[in-house]
């Protein structure tokens, strides 16, 4: 049998969901999906019952309680999303390639939102969206052409554990 000795140039750099390093992570997978989500997009806790979690990909401004993003998982991922009842995999802490409505690198160590609302509900964004506490860009971007020849934008994200509370506006 024949040693590969070179990959093809065309390899892709990352792709949506994928954990972009090896540092320390943390990823819950017992979380069972509401509905599709698609790897690479921020979820929502929806209930948790029995130390599981019932999430859903990020949708509605009522999403308050942002959990992670899901990673991508060759088992869990067949048909490119979680379906329905799927057991899922949501990264709490680490890094990530997350989607996103950005077309450049955003600024290193600048604050994620997530959209929530419209064709880029879910996404990662700088502006426009509900700020995740604890979530910064890491600089890094990138894209990913997926098998529809679609071009999707991915910006690495940092996840923090959330352990402060949103400073309260003064009157």
């Amino acid at each position: 049998m024949p040693v590969q000795t070179s990959y093809d140039e065309a390899m892709q750099i990352a792709m949506p969901g994928m954990r972009s390093d090896s540092t320390l992570e943390n990823t819950d997978g017992c979380c069972a999906a509401q509905s599709a989500i698609k790897p690479g997009y921020a979820v929502a806790t929806v209930s948790v019952a029995n130390d599981k979690s019932v999430v859903k990909q990020v949708s509605a401004a009522t999403d308050t309680i942002i959990k992670g993003i899901a990673r991508f998982s060759q088992f869990g991922c067949v048909t490119g999303q979680y379906e329905t009842g799927d057991a899922v995999n949501v990264m709490t802490f680490g890094r990530i390639w997350a989607v996103t409505n950005l077309t450049a690198a955003p600024t290193p160590a600048s604050n994620v939102q997530v959209l929530n609302g419209g064709n880029d509900a879910g996404k990662v964004a700088s502006t426009g969206g509900t700020a995740v506490l604890g979530w910064s860009f890491t600089g890094r971007f990138t894209t990913f052409t997926d098998s529809t020849g679609t071009t999707v934008n991915l910006a690495e994200v940092q996840l923090r554990d959330q352990t402060a509370v949103a400073a309260t506006p003064a009157a």
